[in-house]
């Protein structure tokens, strides 16, 4: 797991896309995080757990290469992250979006602050040039 703290702007929600042909769960998302679930930060981790899938719940899929291109402007996708989406439908993989919030639980105001990247053998996560 990437996770960059820089710049800061004042909004209050970031924007993420998770590429996956399988269902986020938390053992997959505490690996790839490097976090273990006994240790001192693995209640917090298993809390961003839970707001990333709340988000994607609440979020949208993305099924068509057009789809992916209509991103581009309005959630400040990088081109490779809305390139790796239109590879990911290509290969039949799910791709889904969601926003996380600051003024939402701790775990949740953690992940807009931080911008981050997960990109394991299993999953990807991108929020990384979608700061708030």
């Amino acid at each position: 797991m990437k996770i960059k703290l820089d710049f800061v702007s004042n909004s209050s929600s970031t924007s993420f896309v998770y590429i996956s042909d399988i269902d986020l769960t938390e053992d997959l998302f505490l690996e790839a995080a490097g976090v273990d679930r006994d240790g001192p930060v693995g209640d917090l981790f298993a809390q961003m757990y839970g707001e990333i899938i709340s988000a994607m719940r609440n979020g949208a899929s993305v099924t068509s290469k057009e789809a992916a291109d209509n991103l581009a402007g309005t959630h400040e996708y990088t081109p490779e992250v809305i390139q790796k989406m239109k590879d990911a439908l290509d290969q039949g993989k799910n791709v889904a979006t969601g926003t996380l919030d600051s003024d939402g639980p701790l775990a949740e105001s953690l992940l807009c602050m931080a911008m981050f990247e997960i990109d394991s053998d299993k999953f990807y996560i991108n929020a990384y040039n979608n700061y708030w």
